[in-house]
């Protein structure tokens, strides 16, 4: 099991992200996988008007990590920054309003954060992570879903 603090945030941020694709039920979770440094969550977005779901999912990442972790892996929050600002591009073009969304997608994220049984599902999730290294969608169902 990796115990560098960096890596264990890596770990963290895709426990995030696989988290609120499934508390959204917009996200389908294909598969999530961590290795040292690097992580990724395959995902497949549902139809329909889901900008909402896709701002929380790219922010997860980062707010879990803070939330859950002592470090901060920078690479991956600079791909969700940016995925970020599209999503809100997409919403609006009006500054005010993108900022609205943003606030109300991180107040989103951290209520979910804060119910024990979530926090309970994302330490598990990335320990597991940890462990395997690679979690297919019925490994993250059944975390999930417990």
């Amino acid at each position: 099991m990796a115990t560098d603090k960096k890596i264990d945030a890596v770990a963290y941020h895709e426990a995030g992200h696989v988290f609120v694709a499934l508390m959204s039920g917009k996200i389908r979770v294909l598969e999530a996988h961590y290795e040292g440094s690097e992580g990724y969550t395959k995902v497949e977005w549902k139809s329909g008007n889901i900008n909402f779901e896709k701002l929380c999912y790219f922010l997860a990442g980062e707010i879990t990590e803070y939330r859950f972790s002592e470090n901060f892996s920078e690479s991956h929050s600079g791909i969700d920054r940016k995925n970020t600002e599209n999503v809100l591009f997409l919403i609006s073009g009006n500054r005010s309003e993108q900022h609205a969304y943003w606030q109300k997608a991180i107040r989103t994220v951290n209520e979910w954060l804060d119910v024990k049984e979530n926090a309970e599902k994302i330490e598990k999730i990335a320990k597991e992570l940890m462990l395997k290294q690679t979690l297919s969608e019925d490994e993250i169902n059944v975390i999930f879903n417990k």
